[in-house]
């Protein structure tokens, strides 16, 4: 019975792990991006978010025309509060 309180109590812990990640990706790639006025790096890029919402996004290149946009991260059906 204590091993599989044990067990359990592993198991618990562990399906609560998640990586939420975003990626962004532009052609031609190298261009720098912003998310939420916060420089993250040049495409392609993946970076990490905490909460699900509205992201604003920026992507700049030298001679290129800036591309500017909203972007929302939806929430999965798994993780909504029961």
């Amino acid at each position: 019975m204590r091993y599989l309180l044990s067990i359990l109590f592993v198991c618990t812990f562990m399906l609560g792990c998640v990586k939420r990640t975003i990626s962004i990706t532009s052609n031609p790639d190298g261009a720098l991006v912003w998310v939420n006025d916060r420089e993250v790096g040049r495409t392609p890029v993946t970076l990490g978010f905490v909460h699900y919402g509205e992201y604003d996004v920026r992507l700049e290149k030298d001679g290129q025309e800036p591309l500017m946009t909203t972007a929302w991260t939806q929430r999965p059906f798994y993780d909504a509060p029961i």
